[in-house]
């Protein structure tokens, strides 16, 4: 007696174990049946579908197939756009988008590179202007340099002619060396008298020299 006793808990202890087994088995593939729920009505809404409202076109769609009550109803099937075909067509404006900025990017590098080839070449001509300028100016100095020059031997010239006398340096100035032109401006800075002097004596020694001197002199008094 004390035996069947002892072995009857343990057939309700094993019974209470196979009914866990089935709760928790029952429990496990309700929560399965909600996750997988859950997941298609995540992937319905991303087609655009919306399960709220579907109750109405479900009646709707009962209601087509009783005849009295046909007119009652106008079900039609929803087109569901395809979701990557509207994302296609997103990226496709997105890329059109981006090409005609790029194109519009190219365009004014163009007209950039442009204005700095134009003001490559007006660099270019101002840098020659300037060379021809720099150049202007060196001609320019180098005409004052031997002006200044010539104007410091006819001086020079013009004090000796003033401390000789006619007669000794008549012989000297009828050399070749000293041209018409600079015994031309010697004696136009000296004195009509001691011009005068000096040509007199020239003529005794060279004649033709002291022609060409009085006919060049002649000249620039005409000018």
């Amino acid at each position: 007696m004390e035996n069947k006793q002892k072995e009857k808990p343990k057939k309700g202890s094993g019974k209470r174990f196979l009914r866990i087994i089935l709760i928790s088995l029952i429990v496990a593939i309700f929560l399965l049946g909600v996750g997988y729920i859950y997941f298609e009505y995540n992937r319905l809404s991303y087609f655009n579908l919306n399960l709220q409202n579907g109750w109405r076109s479900y009646l709707a769609y009962l209601i087509d197939f009783i005849p009295g009550l046909r007119n009652l109803s106008n079900y039609e099937y929803l087109e569901i756009s395809d979701p990557f075909y509207l994302q296609k067509e997103l990226l496709d404006t997105k890329l059109k988008a981006i090409q005609d900025k790029r194109e519009k990017l190219i365009a004014e590098q163009n007209e950039l590179q442009k204005l700095l080839d134009q003001v490559s070449q007006e660099s270019a001509s101002l840098m020659v202007q300037r060379e021809e300028l720099e150049k202007l100016n060196q001609d320019y100095q180098q005409k004052i340099a031997q002006y200044n020059d010539y104007n410091t031997r006819i001086n020079t010239l013009a004090n000796w002619l003033a401390r000789s006398t006619p007669q000794q340096i008549a012989n000297a100035l009828s050399r070749e060396e000293v041209s018409v032109e600079l015994l031309v401006d010697a004696l136009a800075t000296l004195e009509s008298k001691s011009a005068a002097e000096i040509l007199q004596a020239l003529a005794l020694v060279n004649p033709q020299k002291a022609a060409e001197v009085i006919a060049k002199m002649g000249e620039k008094r005409s000018e």
